[in-house]
């Protein structure tokens, strides 16, 4: 898939040399969200890589379910 992202909406380092970002893109007239792994090139330029997963707009509501309940798993308490 070749993709375009055209909004970002979270960057999270992970390490010096990757992050995690969220982005809108769009592929064949229709938008996605795309969590993925962006790592820095020999030039201090950041791209993304393969691993990531691309989804549909629908799709969020229940991947967002799903991460609360992992995180409250994790901790009762700690999660909203």
């Amino acid at each position: 898939m070749t993709a375009n992202a055209t909004a970002s909406f979270l960057d999270i380092r992970k390490s010096d040399s990757e992050r995690l970002r969220v982005t809108i893109s769009e592929y064949r007239g229709r938008s996605f969200i795309d969590l993925r792994v962006w790592y820095v090139t020999e030039s201090g330029e950041f791209k993304p890589g393969r691993a990531g997963i691309t989804l549909r707009p629908d799709q969020i509501p229940e991947i967002t379910q799903g991460l609360l309940l992992a995180s409250r798993a994790i901790d009762p308490k700690g999660a909203n």
